[in-house]
């Protein structure tokens, strides 16, 4: 819980500096979700290897199957958070997050569908270059004002 407050509080501090560049900036109804994922690497493997096969070949994969969606891996600014990264979802809109989920919040049809198509993806990622899980409540999303 610690790290993923940390987490938390480093996004905050950082992806409001973007929009002062002249990368893509957060906008008012964006839906931001925040995921802390541990790794388990596989032998032979670095975080850096492993981390750069999610941004090649996961995220964008998402990204297709989820319209509205941008995401973004980060890695710890400290240390002291061996072999763990977060993910940044980024959707354009409530509506666009939530079309893929029924009025209980359960994934629907949309979601399994596109789960479906990203699965290949990570298991891919998870067979060369190690296992990770994902630790996420929907405590962990936020609405930018």
């Amino acid at each position: 819980m610690k790290t993923l407050l940390k987490t938390v509080m480093f996004i905050a501090l950082v992806l409001p500096a973007s929009t002062l560049s002249y990368a893509q900036g957060l906008e008012p109804g964006n839906l931001l979700s925040v995921h802390v994922v541990t790794v388990s690497l596989r032998p032979n493997v670095t975080l850096d290897d492993f981390r750069n096969a999610f941004v090649r070949d996961v995220l964008p994969e998402y990204e297709k199957n989820w319209p509205g969606l941008k995401a973004y891996l980060l890695k710890p600014f400290f240390g002291d958070s061996k072999n763990q990264l977060a993910i940044v979802w980024l959707f354009k809109t409530e509506a666009d997050r939530n079309r893929n989920f029924d009025a209980n919040d359960r994934a629907n049809e949309l979601e399994k569908a596109a789960l479906k198509k990203v699965k290949p993806f990570e298991d891919r990622l998870k067979q060369q270059y190690g296992t990770y899980t994902v630790e996420y409540s929907h405590e962990d999303d936020w609405v930018v004002q």
